[in-house]
């Protein structure tokens, strides 16, 4: 007990240097921040977007340059692309308690309810359930594309500044144990033996990520009758702060008799504050066929690297990695009259390869993956005005905690719609995104209930000349 105490504080003081151990993880009870938030990819454009967030699709602006290069070979016109996004989450976690077979008493001092009909001397004021909400506002993209003629061929060039991540993560746990009695797989904690004892820390945890990842990014594409290819270069930069709360609540003494005492914490409150830089590169290269009435496409991304700097304000340093494979999306787009374009694809993330390398320790594979379908629609209710909707899982990186198929990530559903206006050379594009997560962490005496809604704005304007 005492090399475990030992080791949960070196991963505090050294400010998120060490990963934790084992192969796919949950959310965790007090996991270390470390790789959370770097999953959450998102393609600049709000035309796509709103269209279910398709990447081989339909894309008929300079935003293609990010996510389907080959398809920035359908302008006709020049184009100058502005935009930026607000965000709105909210996040809870609501427990209900299961009486602990061994301690039976131990599942009301965690509930910690003064209204409960069997009452015992509460600790402190913290409740298990919790609520947290923060907003973002950020540049979406500027993009600029053209296109001419060369070589007997139609070609377009492009460069663009565009979000590519959504850094921002949170996570509370208001009774982490450690070491953690209550979790069931990948197996319980072994029960204490007889003449024996185990002493478990009682304490909140909290962690917190808020930043971004953008790209810039230069595309060339070209187009030969029928058949486009493109290629485009992202050059990673971002940062994020970070943060980390500890805050002890107690120290169980746990008997081999079922019994088991409750004395002050031996740790109070720990807090640690960090920045991060992250770079890398990455490329792009798609192909598509069109025809008149529908078209496919691959798009293929190489693996790539991307790097973590951080500091903490105490001054300790490192540099983490996370290596992704080499991922692919294939896709469909249907054109059954003049006014209908229907989208679909489906993209192999891989995301259960992706290896994490954390400064001065072992590569881990810490996520689970899954890959994720997409649809989307546009109807041309005018000339001028176009109205869009679409769909998308969105599998996340963990698995929730006691799940019976430990490999099967958590999953949010997407939903998104949109209205593009154009006036003259003008255009706008307004996108809503409304995403919901629901995932339930089963424990040995508890069911944490964990909700995440994330509401999404993106405006775009853009000038075609």
């Amino acid at each position: 007990m005492a090399t475990n105490r030992m080791i949960y504080r070196l991963l505090l003081a050294l400010g998120l240097l060490l990963g934790p151990t084992g192969a796919a993880i949950a959310q965790g009870v007090a996991d270390p921040l470390l790789f959370q938030g770097m999953d959450q990819t998102v393609w600049p454009g709000a035309r796509a977007r709103a269209m279910g967030g398709v990447v081989m699709g339909d894309y008929r602006d300079a935003t293609a340059l990010f996510a389907d290069p080959a398809a920035l070979a359908r302008l006709e016109r020049a184009e100058v692309r502005i935009g930026g996004s607000y965000s709105a989450t909210s996040l809870d976690q609501e427990v209900r308690w299961i009486p602990d077979r061994i301690y039976a008493e131990l599942s009301l001092v965690l509930e910690n309810d003064p209204d409960k009909l069997v009452q015992i001397r509460p600790f402190d004021s913290i409740r298990p359930d919790w609520d947290h909400s923060y907003t973002a506002t950020r540049p979406a993209v500027a993009a600029l594309a053209f296109p001419f003629a060369a070589l007997g061929a139609s070609w377009t060039a492009g460069l663009g500044y565009g979000q590519v991540a959504v850094l921002d993560h949170y996570y509370q746990n208001n009774n982490a144990l450690d070491p953690n009695i209550g979790q069931m797989r990948p197996a319980p904690v072994p029960r204490v033996q007889e003449g024996d004892s185990l002493l478990v820390d009682w304490f909140q945890f909290a962690r917190e990520r808020k930043g971004a990842l953008y790209g810039i990014t230069p595309a060339l594409a070209v187009r030969y009758g029928r058949l486009a290819f493109g290629l485009s270069v992202t050059v990673l930069t971002g940062s994020s702060d970070d943060w980390q709360r500890r805050f002890g609540r107690g120290l169980f003494i746990l008997r081999y008799n079922n019994d088991f005492s409750l004395l002050s914490p031996r740790i109070g409150e720990e807090i640690i504050e960090a920045s991060s830089d992250y770079r890398g590169v990455r490329t792009t290269i798609s192909g598509r066929l069109e025809y008149e009435r529908f078209a496919v496409g691959v798009v293929l991304r190489p693996g790539y690297t991307l790097e973590r700097r951080w500091e903490t304000q105490a001054g300790n340093t490192g540099t983490d990695k996370l290596e992704v494979p080499t991922q692919v999306t294939v896709g469909l787009a249907l054109y059954p009259s003049r006014v209908w374009r229907l989208v679909a694809d489906y993209d192999l993330r891989r995301q259960d390869e992706v290896r994490y390398i954390p400064a001065g320790s072992d590569a881990q594979t810490p996520w689970v993956g899954k890959g994720t379908f997409r649809l989307g629609a546009e109807f041309l209710a005018a000339d001028w005005l176009a109205l869009r909707a679409g769909y998308r899982d969105e599998p996340q990186s963990f698995a929730p905690a006691g799940a019976a198929f430990i490999d099967d990530p958590a999953i949010a559903s997407v939903y998104t719609a949109g209205v593009g206006i154009t006036r003259g050379t003008f255009v706008v594009d307004l996108t809503y995104e409304l995403l919901r997560l629901r995932y339930d962490d089963l424990w040995i005496s508890n069911v944490n209930t964990n909700r995440m809604k994330r509401h999404t704005l993106l405006l775009e304007v853009a000038y075609r000349f």
